[in-house]
């Protein structure tokens, strides 16, 4: 008896503050190959983090801003009302992301695609049981927890990664890395993001917590292969003169 009271009491330490809700999640493809190549090419592995670069945010500000941004943004592509009144444990950080810029993005009108190529349309994960609008209104779930309770379930992933895995170089040399970020909010919208951006110049209307988180944990193998699925996905749109 006094070894399953143990065992109910680890658990209870490993979970989260609150009760947790159902995780809702979609797991977002990605091109198995061209994660291999681009994780070799930095074979070395990441460098030590600079931690200069957060002396002016705390992780749980960065991933608040990022976090809502990306709201805003789908929000825009939905055409739904994204508005939050206030954000007690996040006030200023609302604020100043309400004065972001969001890009404009937009669903492409894919007629076929490959099984090949459905690496290089996230979107098409979400259907009608989770679709994208189910995503955005899940994301609005935990932002409202963020404001109360300025912590959540997907926070604690977040700083997991940041103190355990960030500096670990055998965890950012594994195809399994990508699907384990892919499962933190902030990473696959950043996914969804970039993918759904047309890009002619690059990416544009960055918000500067972006560049922070992927500091912070040290996935820049992570933005390289949104950038380069990015680019291709484009080159499949111009060759089947797809329309957005």
């Amino acid at each position: 008896m006094k070894t399953i009271a143990l065992g109910l009491l680890s658990l209870s330490l490993i979970g989260c503050a609150h009760i947790a809700p159902t995780e809702k999640y979609v797991a977002l493809p990605f091109a198995s190959e061209l994660l291999e190549n681009i994780q070799k090419s930095t074979g070395r592995g990441p460098a030590s983090i600079d931690f200069e670069i957060s002396e002016d945010k705390s992780p749980r500000r960065v991933y608040f801003s990022s976090l809502y941004h990306q709201y805003l943004t789908l929000g825009q592509l939905l055409k739904v009302d994204s508005s939050i009144a206030s954000c007690p444990a996040f006030h200023h950080d609302k604020v100043e992301t309400d004065g972001v810029t969001t890009p404009e993005i937009s669903k492409s009108k894919v007629s076929k695609v490959s099984a090949s190529e459905k690496p290089y349309f996230p979107e098409l994960a979400f259907n009608k049981k989770f679709s994208l609008k189910d995503h955005h209104e899940s994301i609005r779930e935990e932002l409202d927890v963020l404001c109360d309770e300025g912590i959540s379930d997907n926070y604690y992933k977040f700083d997991n990664l940041v103190t355990h895995y960030a500096n670990k170089k055998s965890f950012h040399l594994k195809p399994e890395a990508m699907a384990s970020v892919l499962k933190i909010p902030v990473f696959a919208n950043y996914y969804l993001v970039k993918m759904l951006q047309k890009q002619e110049i690059g990416f544009q209307f960055n918000h500067p917590d972006e560049k922070r988180f992927i500091k912070m944990t040290n996935t820049t193998w992570f933005e390289t292969y949104v950038t380069e699925a990015s680019k291709y996905r484009n080159s499949l749109l111009k060759t089947k003169m797809v329309k957005r």
